[in-house]
């Protein structure tokens, strides 16, 4: 019997509960299409469903039905392996009709991959709910669009909302993995899961000072504004605040000629910016 998996790595943001409607349809607004409810189907049925399809399908599939083996009949015909396009909503069978897990959409055909290594028919049941909100370390906001992995897997298992929430189910023992949560412009974090947690991404700063590229981290030097004979430290993140029109020039000092002037602060070096006489009344030198 042969094996085969599906594997889906592009997800939309829609909402299943937007796409349900009153009347029993299901049509999603964002790809103006109709939803195939594919969760009640068997791996066999899944097979036959594509065997048969030559264009794109927009479908909801439990995200048990993803990045496992598919039980699969014997054939010789493997031409049922044609381009499709498959966007699917992961949710439980418990919950299928309260669910706002996000849709998942794909632009290319779905892997589906021969495997070597037999898996168990029964599939593990989606025991837990888990939920949780994604935020600006800095500035407390919430984040939209984080997509959360399990480490190690390409498998997108929610993606964060306009109030950067979000919500999934997962297999008990799934509880005690590590989790990625990914947004571009952001330090990835990884994670244990917990319900109601809250999570807290640092933002990239990339800040460009008179053809100098500063990259902030952890292990920051001491930043210092001067023009004349008045100065006043900055924090690294208002550096963009400051227009490379306005900088004459930029001292780095370090070790004892750091430690001469600025004492114990300077552990990491000194960046000494000096301010065009002309912009000096721009910065406010007593913060």
């Amino acid at each position: 019997m042969k094996k085969l998996q599906l594997m889906l790595t592009k997800p939309c943001t829609q909402q299943w509960s937007e796409i349900e409607k009153e009347n029993g349809e299901h049509f999603c607004n964002k790809c103006e299409k109709s939803i195939v409810d594919l969760t009640g189907k068997s791996d066999e049925e899944l097979f036959h469903f594509f065997q048969h399809k030559t264009s794109e399908v927009c479908g909801r599939l439990l995200s048990s039905q993803l990045n496992r083996n598919l039980a699969l009949p014997s054939t010789n015909n493997w031409y049922w392996m044609m381009p499709v396009a498959l966007a699917a909503v992961m949710i439980s069978s418990a919950q299928a009709q309260n669910a706002k897990s996000p849709v998942i959409r794909s632009d290319q055909a779905p892997k589906m991959l021969p495997s070597s290594r037999e898996s168990s028919s029964v599939v593990p049941p989606l025991n837990t709910i888990l939920n949780g909100s994604v935020v600006d370390d800095l500035k407390g906001i919430a984040l939209v669009g984080v997509k959360l992995r399990k480490k190690g897997f390409e498998n997108v298992l929610a993606i964060t909302d306009s109030a950067g929430r979000f919500e999934f189910r997962i297999n008990d023992h799934d509880t005690l993995s590590t989790y990625t949560f990914l947004l571009p412009g952001f330090s990835p974090a990884e994670a244990g899961l917990s319900d109601s947690m809250v999570i807290r991404l640092k933002k990239v700063t990339h800040v460009m000072l008179g053809g100098v590229s500063f990259i902030s981290n952890s292990r920051q030097p001491l930043y210092i504004l001067s023009s004349g004979n008045i100065s006043c430290t900055i924090d690294p993140v208002r550096l963009s605040q400051i227009s490379p029109d306005w900088i004459e020039k930029i001292d780095i000092l370090e070790d004892a000629e750091a430690a001469a002037l600025y004492g114990a602060k300077d552990a990491n070096g000194v960046i000494v910016i000096g301010i065009k006489k002309a912009f000096k009344k721009k910065i406010n030198f007593s913060n």
